[in-house]
């Protein structure tokens, strides 16, 4: 395996995408969000950045120049690019990872609590991410959680309820997958409640201890019948706490009464 990078080699890539960025005319801001903003986790913490644009028109322009400019100094493992979404991802052939989100200056938002703001020639864009704070956690939680809420509604008594199933059936790896489907669904509802990035468990490390400890109850301890079905009671448990006011087409009760007709 070759060589792994290291702080020196991450704080060189740093030094080097602030001096390419510096040097485009076509930059106004760079800012660096993630865990470097405020102090990186580990060493092993990646590069996330945004780029503030003089105009959305540039955004091809830039985007193809970061993209050159890094590929000509650095070796490159892995790229892509969603021109959708305005985002970059390099992976350097030393498994350093590199996020680039690109947007027009006068439309500068803080999507993350931690940002720091690396140039500013314009002298707005920092104002413009802390006020948009008032108002970005409930635009991102608010609608995410009315989505999570609907959906969960309408589906995560389903997969209860094949999970129940399969545990009758002596199907455990089925009754696992079922379950672990519903278990993303509760852990996006508790992701939005504590304001929280609950995509692959990103942030849930931060919920407390109480709550992970509920979470770490809806795991089976084994393969047998009783510790799928007490790791399915508990699931449910939690699940309709989340839901609590919500109209779900199928009661916990209801959902009780299905189990006891299986076990």
């Amino acid at each position: 395996m070759g060589k792994v990078f290291n702080v020196q080699d991450r704080q060189a890539v740093f030094d080097y995408i602030l001096s390419i960025a510096a040097e485009c005319s076509r930059i106004v801001a760079l800012v660096q969000v993630g865990s470097g903003a405020n102090g990186y986790h580990d060493e092993h913490s990646d590069l996330d950045f945004v780029i503030a644009l003089d105009s959305s028109d540039s955004m091809a322009e830039v985007m193809e120049y970061m993209h050159r400019e890094i590929s000509a100094k650095y070796e490159l493992a892995f790229f892509t690019q969603d021109e959708s979404r305005h985002l970059q991802n390099f992976i350097l052939s030393d498994l350093l990872e590199i996020d680039i989100g690109y947007g027009g200056y006068e439309h500068a938002a803080a999507w993350k609590p931690a940002f720091k703001v690396l140039f500013d020639h314009s002298g707005t864009v920092e104002e413009k991410m802390i006020r948009s704070r008032e108002w970005m956690d409930d635009r991102i939680y608010g609608d995410k959680q009315k989505r999570d809420m609907e959906q969960s509604r309408n589906v995560v008594w389903l997969f209860l309820m094949h999970a129940a199933v399969a545990i009758h059936r002596g199907n455990c790896f089925r009754a696992i997958g079922e379950m672990e489907a519903a278990r993303a669904l509760y852990i996006d509802l508790l992701g939005d409640r504590y304001r929280l990035e609950s995509r692959r468990n990103r942030e849930i490390d931060h919920l407390p201890e109480t709550e992970r400890a509920a979470i770490r109850s809806t795991f089976a301890a084994g393969e047998g019948p009783s510790e799928l079905w007490t790791a399915l009671l508990n699931l449910t448990t939690l699940v309709y706490k989340e839901l609590e006011g919500v109209n779900v087409p199928v009661t916990p009760e209801m959902l009780h009464d299905y189990y006891e007709s299986l076990r």
